[in-house]
């Protein structure tokens, strides 16, 4: 009977859910801010006369107390609550609570004033238009005046109506050769000067910011003019300009003109026919919204990106990089180095009792390790322990060991007080650990120490790189406090090294957007380069689905990484449409906290949308893969086996690794994918198909009016911009214009183009200064008006100056290698190890070598090596094997009896040998490929006669003949200057026509090799220059024979068996 009383519950569906999970919290943050109040209102016990003069005393404690804007909502709801409640049981008066919130509309652009002052840029329109018609042929301009027609046409028809951008325009017509083509349209890429906004840091006092202006077609036609006449001299200002154009059209200009047309030209231009300019870009080109563009250089990474061909199918050249591709198992030195002393750091500040200073225990531990401080540690931990003010025998002692000026020193700290131990962590916090965590970056870049500690404070400042990474807006400190605290450390290294003197309050007050976006040709070679990686076994392929699909969302949605690393599969919802939840979940307490960056960051994606089909099933797949494991809070991203959040190191080395190999010069890092989404979008939601979506995106029409479909409610532009903030998880579009939208120049340009104004085919030919050579132009004598539409290109072409080495990507190259590296699986047991046929550098073989040595494990070691199992197992078997060859006197062959080594040879460090390295593993493949019995021969001979004693291998005279084999197949391999033979009286002894090349090589011996008591002769490489044998002869062999083709049979006697694999 009970069971038909219990209670069923529920079901809830996905917005259901959403719903739920979304006052989950409230609750909790409702009941944090009441029982806040109430203790408040406890303690402080206001009578009923004094609470109402304590009403701003309560709203400061709320304002100080609320960590969020819920939190203060819901304390001003308790307050007037409690209030009433008092009211009602007292019977008082008391006037209830209020919260103010400050609203401010944006100034409207239609206003009475905007439509008077219009009717005046009316005038001037039409006393322009005469000016032009009733100029008599295209002489009629002097060079002022079409420098003069360029910059008004610009304000009026160009949007371009700022002062700076202006003088940018006329610096660039002093040297027009950055003026640029995509499509039909031109581009001249401005850097006008931005007093806290831009992307381009000229110094710690100057910024610039990219400005893409796309001439209209009006100021396109002079700025053909300009060129035509190869005009050069230009020495008036703008407002000198502007007014010569005025007095030819005999109206007034007086000094507050130019300030009237930068604020109402936009009369003209946002009302021009076809031109559709909504208001979200109409702010962004009266600067009223910071936005920036692209500089020259990114926008041709961006569409016409450059990459380095004929790669190397290596990982990379050395092993350390190499090894950095599972970062979490190798992590670098430098980044080891940061961690261990923060660590140590922090738990001696933390240190409550003990009978050393604080101070003596930090010289004591940096005495201890010295070897792991950095140049940016060893400044920061200098500074701690002046604020100590060290006493002079402690100095002399940690001069000794970095290297500093002592009097300097202690003239660094004279003038202060002693740092009280309670205050040391707070200056740990503000500054040591983040300038540890920032300078990680730069530890081995080759700038300025100057530039880099410039880059360092603005990270700081901001503190936004830590606090982004973390998703932990708490981590950002007061910025007055900070300021204070890095003048005090900047001040040390003026006196101790020499630094130079920098405004902070200026850097503080900077904001610079990494305006970068990965071009879709750029991302092909991303993921074809994932592609090669798993050819070649480099990762896993577990690694490589992680990698790629992490990739591809980052680049379609534009989620932060630690959005997409936060995901569990829970989160995906939909069974035919995958859409991503993106909400914060978890707390401290379970260990799983995880957040967002902001409030506004929780939202839907809408993946089966924004992915391309062959992407979304590649997702779609691995998400069903991962609804089959059906476990509790599982994550989507994790490594195999394991039910753990990925590091993100995990997705962004490889990343780096990859980006590096394939591009020439770069900037690029896992963030630039949020910016390339959002920019993409914007050309999505806001363009016509062709021609820039068709050209800057790799979207087909139909999935272009498909992503249109499911994103826009309305057809309104203003919408659009919200409808990219959402995704992005932005409140608003102001902070997507300035921190990740690129192209809005670009797109309001390509607008702004589309205005053709009504133009006779004769004034068109007197502004443009039309002469002869303009042969592809299409007027003909039938259209009276000059078509704009079918001279698009013909103008575009005639404008610009040499542009051949913008437009050459190499795009298709470089995918064709990389498509022809994995067309056919690749077998690592065809080709001897460190050749290049092998894909396996020589350094990464001997370090796997290595690392075998040391762990005797070789799973684990192709782990991290990255390597096959198999055949890191084949290389150690057969070192073991090679190892445990010995001589007739059972001596070892390949090594000496007190060597420390076991399994490979020593590593060779001298010029000359690491000469006879490179040469050997260069050609041995190449003699392999072509006759592998001569390579055969060659090993087997080795190992049947090196001996550990000597550097090369020696024969009885009876035996003579084998040795004229032996280095008539070996000589090819090494350097021919390096070849020595050894003996006494050889050129008496040898038979020049029986053994020619011994007897030619006993020749060529010089009073500089060595001589010998030594009865047999003995083959060998030796250096002049160093004056000894070269031990890389049996180093190269012998690692031959480790790491051999799998097909290649050695016959060792000593063994009395084969060992071939």
């Amino acid at each position: 009977m009970s069971s038909f009383n219990k209670k069923i519950p529920k079901k809830r569906y996905a917005e259901d859910r959403r719903q739920f999970k979304r006052d989950e919290p409230k609750k909790d943050i409702r009941a944090d801010a009441e029982q806040e109040l109430r203790q408040y209102f406890d303690e402080q016990k206001f009578s009923n006369e004094d609470l109402i003069q304590a009403y701003p005393a309560i709203y400061e404690f709320i304002k100080r107390k609320a960590p969020n804007l819920a939190w203060k909502k819901y304390a001003h709801e308790f307050f007037r609550t409690y209030i009433k409640d008092l009211n009602k049981s007292n019977n008082l008066d008391l006037p209830l609570p209020y919260l103010t919130f400050e609203m401010k509309r944006d100034e409207p652009i239609f206003t009475l004033d905007w439509i008077q002052a219009g009717h005046e840029i009316d005038i001037i329109l039409e006393k322009l238009w005469d000016y032009w018609i009733l100029a008599q042929d295209s002489s009629a301009f002097s060079d002022d005046e079409i420098i003069g027609n360029i910059l008004l046409c610009s304000m009026l028809y160009g949007g371009l109506n700022q002062t700076a951008s202006l003088n940018a325009l006329l610096e660039h017509l002093k040297n027009p050769e950055k003026i640029q083509k995509i499509c039909d349209f031109n581009i001249i890429f401005l850097e006008p000067l931005s007093p806290s906004y831009g992307d381009l840091f000229v110094d710690e006092k100057t910024i610039r910011k990219s400005r893409n202006f796309v001439p209209d077609q009006l100021t396109r036609l002079w700025l053909i003019h300009f060129n035509t006449r190869q005009i050069r001299d230009i020495s008036l200002d703008v407002n000198a300009y502007l007014h010569l154009i005025f007095q030819k059209i005999k109206h007034p200009y007086t000094k507050k003109t130019f300030k009237f047309l930068r604020d109402y030209a936009n009369f003209n231009w946002l009302q021009l026919q076809n031109a559709d300019v909504d208001p979200a870009l109409s702010q962004c080109l009266l600067e009223n919204t910071l936005t920036c563009g692209l500089s020259e250089h990114e926008f041709e990474n961006f569409a016409f990106p450059k990459f380095k061909t004929q790669l190397s199918d290596e990982i990379e050249r050395n092993v350390s990089s190499t090894a950095k591709v599972l970062p979490d198992l190798n992590t670098s030195e430098a980044v080891e180095n940061v961690i261990f002393i923060h660590k140590n750091l922090l738990k001696i500040i933390r240190t409550s009792s003990t009978d050393q200073p604080i101070a003596e225990l930090i010289i004591d531990f940096c005495l201890r390790y010295q070897e792991q401080f950095n140049e940016f540690s060893k400044r920061i931990i200098l500074w701690l322990i002046s604020l100590y003010l060290p006493t002079s025998e402690q100095i002399k002692k940690l001069s000794a060991t970095f290297d500093f000026d002592t009097t300097q020193y202690t003239k660094a700290f004279q003038d202060n007080q002693k740092l009280a131990d309670s205050s040391i962590y707070t200056y740990y916090t503000r500054i040591a650990e983040p300038f540890l965590t920032h300078a990680l970056q730069y530890f081995d870049a080759d700038d300025d120490i100057n530039d880099l500690l410039n880059k360092i404070y603005q990270q700081i400042i901001s503190n936004t790189r830590l606090a982004d990474e973390a998703d932990r807006p708490e981590f950002k400190k007061s910025k007055d406090q900070t300021i204070r605290m890095l003048k005090r450390f900047h001040t040390f290294q003026q006196i101790v090294f020499q630094a130079e003197d920098f405004e902070l309050e200026f850097i503080a007050s900077q904001s610079r957007p990494r305006a970068r976006i990965i071009g879709h040709t750029a991302f092909q070679v991303i993921l074809k380069k994932l592609n090669q990686l798993l050819h070649d076994q480099s990762i896993s392929d577990h690694h490589y689905k992680l990698l790629k699909i992490i990739y591809i969302l980052a680049y379609r949605t534009g989620m932060r990484i630690n959005e997409i690393l936060g995901l569990r599969v829970k989160d995906i919802e939909g069974l035919n449409q995958f859409s991503i939840w993106v909400q914060p979940y978890g707390s401290k307490k379970q260990g799983n906290q995880h957040l967002l960056k902001t409030d506004s960051a929780e939202r839907i994606v809408p993946a089966y949308a924004l992915l391309k089909d062959d992407e979304y099933q590649f997702f779609s797949d691995f998400v069903v893969e991962k609804r089959l494991e059906n476990k509790k809070s599982l994550y989507l991203f994790s490594n195999l086996n394991e039910n753990k959040k990925l590091n993100k190191h995990t997705v962004t080395v490889p990343l780096k690794l990859i980006l590096n190999q394939v591009f020439k010069v770069h900037h690029y890092s896992f963030h630039s994918f949020r910016h390339t989404a959002a920019n993409h979008l914007s050309l999505l939601l806001n363009c016509e198909y062709a021609p820039l979506v068709q050209k800057l995106t790799d979207y087909s029409e139909n999935e272009y009016q498909k992503i249109r479909a499911e994103l826009l409610q309305n057809q309104h532009g203003q919408n659009h911009w919200f409808v990219i903030a959402h995704l992005l998880g932005h409140i608003e579009p102001v902070e997507t214009f300035k921190s990740y939208i690129h192209l809005s120049y670009l797109i309001a340009g390509q607008k702004l183009l589309k205005h053709h104004p009504d133009m006779p085919n004769e004034l068109a030919k007197k502004i443009m200064g039309y002469n002869v050579t303009f042969k592809n132009l299409k007027i003909t004598k039938d259209e009276k008006d000059f078509n704009f539409e079918k001279n698009q290109a013909a103008l575009a072409t005639i404008l610009l100056n040499d542009q051949t080495n913008w437009l050459q990507s190499n795009a298709t190259d470089i995918l064709n290698e990389l498509s022809v590296q994995t067309n056919q699986p690749h077998d690592f047991f065809a080709f001897f190890a460190g050749t290049e046929d092998s894909k396996i550098s020589l350094q990464r073989f001997y370090e796997t070598l290595n690392q075998l040595e040391i762990h005797n494990d070789p799973q684990a070691v192709s782990q991290k090596m990255c390597l096959p199992e198999e055949l890191v197992n084949y290389w150690y078997e057969n070192a073991l094997n090679l190892a445990a060859i010995k001589s007739q006197k059972s001596n070892p062959r390949l090594f000496s009896i007190d060597s420390s080594t076991h399994l490979k040879p020593a590593m060779l460090d001298t010029d000359a040998e690491l000469h006879a390295v490179t040469y050997f593993f260069e050609h041995l493949q190449k003699i392999a490929r072509k006759n592998p019995a001569q390579i055969e021969s060659v090993l087997n001979i080795f190992l049947n006669r090196v001996t550990a004693s000597h550097t090369g291998i020696h024969y009885r005279w009876k035996d003579i003949d084998q040795l004229e084999h032996f280095y008539s197949q070996v000589k090819a391999l090494f350097p021919a200057k390096f070849w020595h033979l050894l003996g006494q009286d050889l050129q008496t002894k040898l038979d020049a026509k029986q053994q020619p090349q011994l007897f030619k090589l006993a020749k060529a011996s010089t009073d500089k090799h060595p001589s010998t008591q030594e009865e047999f002769p003995r083959l060998q490489l030796y250096s002049v220059k160093d004056g000894h044998a070269l031990a890389a002869f049996k180093f190269c062999l012998h690692l031959a024979c480790i790491g051999r083709p799998r097909s290649l049979e050695l016959q060792v006697e000593a063994l009395k068996i084969t060992t071939c694999g």
